[in-house]
């Protein structure tokens, strides 16, 4: 351990000099207490032993301008004083001085007030020591937390991409759509695409759960639920995309019972809304696995609700999905919706409901510019009093051009 002996009087720096390096200290002396400072600044010293009384710069002084210095370790500060009244000794712990000892000085003292030092100082080492290792952690902990922002933040970014655009044009039809993700990624997401010359086809699912679990299942479900050589037995004897479709509930359930590992433990299943229409009647067929029925918005500004479906994807194998019919007319609109939207809440703890929802449909019902998405975010974020939503919120909307 490094000391440092300050006293204007030669013989007590060489005396108590000895002493430290008779019981194993690096020793160093200085004559007053700005010449310390400087010793202080070209070597380590974790012991100063300091007079009172000094010219140029008192012991006080010496004191304050040390704590005042901002070395990076602490240094354990001994006064040596003639002085032993109680004002003297607080003014001297307030200048930062840690201990006293009378002058002359007692080696035997001495060596007992060193013990107490050294003990302190280990205590205030393994502190630092520690203090080191949390900073050090928390940084790592820092880094990593920032690189997982920034993964999620390109995951975020390339599951937006996936999505189609919100205005997409599939003549006669015209979509819309909102995406409010609860948090960076989602587990809803939502298609619009055409299987054949004649038929188009749409879905909307939910993920349970969120975040980067939920995303993923939702990556996995998109691949999946697109119809093709890939993913369809019949599909592949025939080579093409949609010629061998059998129609959304059959498609649906093979999907659903290839999906399903018996021998796992699902952690997360789906709910579905999946279709098809045809681009020049308009007949569509709708499969609901555990979905909110979507809503038809009539061009005349009647509201429809389908029936409820069938058991939630991804659950149980062998499921028989079964289609509804519903036929969209010239200016009619198919909106598909996650349960984000009926389940959002406000400060006070009530729903959204389907009902606001309903209100919020009626409101644009007129809006042949497709404004819906946007009137019900709107009532949406005044309900819920923020732009940071508890749970995923995705909106598909199908509208059959009025000129069809």
């Amino acid at each position: 351990m490094n000391a440092l002996i300050i006293d204007d009087a030669a013989d007590t720096r060489l005396y108590v000099r000895a002493l430290l390096e008779a019981w194993g200290y690096n020793a160093f002396d200085a004559a007053d207490g700005l010449e310390g400072l400087e010793r202080m600044r070209e070597a380590t010293i974790e012991l100063v032993i300091c007079d009172w009384m000094m010219p140029r710069m008192s012991g006080l002084e010496f004191c304050k301008a040390a704590r005042a210095a901002g070395f990076k370790h602490y240094i354990y500060i001994l006064l040596l004083t003639a002085r032993s009244d109680k004002s003297d000794l607080l003014e001297g712990l307030n200048a930062g001085a840690d201990d006293f000892l009378s002058k002359p000085v007692d080696s035997k003292l001495l060596r007992a007030r060193l013990r107490v030092a050294e003990r302190i100082l280990t205590v205030q080492g393994q502190l630092a020591d520690q203090n080191r290792t949390l900073r050090q952690s928390r940084e790592r902990l820092q880094q990593a937390y920032n690189q997982i922002q920034r993964d999620l933040t390109s995951a975020a970014r390339i599951q937006r991409q996936m999505l189609p655009p919100a205005d997409r044009l599939v003549a006669p039809f015209r979509t819309e759509s909102l995406f409010l993700p609860a948090a960076q990624v989602s587990g809803d997401s939502f298609n619009f695409f055409q299987l054949s010359e004649d038929l188009i086809g749409f879905y909307l699912f939910d993920v349970s759960g969120h975040g980067v679990q939920a995303a993923l299942f939702s990556a996995r479900l998109n691949a999946s639920l697109m119809p093709t050589a890939a993913s369809h037995r019949s599909l592949a004897e025939l080579g093409t995309p949609a010629a061998g479709f059998p129609g959304p509930g059959p498609f649906l359930s093979e999907v659903n019972t290839r999906w399903i590992d018996p021998d796992a433990e699902f952690e997360n299943y789906a709910t579905i809304a999946y279709g098809t229409i045809d681009k020049h009647s308009g007949e569509a067929q709708i499969v609901l696995a555990g979905h909110p029925p979507p809503l038809i918005l009539r061009n005349c500004g009647a509201i429809e609700t389908l029936d409820a479906g069938g058991l939630p994807f991804g659950m149980f194998p062998d499921v028989d999905y079964v289609s509804q019919p519903v036929v969209l007319n010239a200016g009619d609109r198919l909106i598909l919706y996650s349960d984000g939207v009926t389940e959002c809440g406000n400060p006070q703890g009530e729903l959204f409901g389907v009902e606001r929802m309903q209100s919020a449909l009626a409101a644009s019902a007129g809006d042949n510019r497709l404004g819906l998405t946007r009137e019900l975010e709107a009532q949406l974020q005044h309900w819920s009093g923020t732009l940071d939503f508890d749970d995923d919120i995705s909106v598909l909307v199908l509208e059959r051009d009025s000129e069809s």
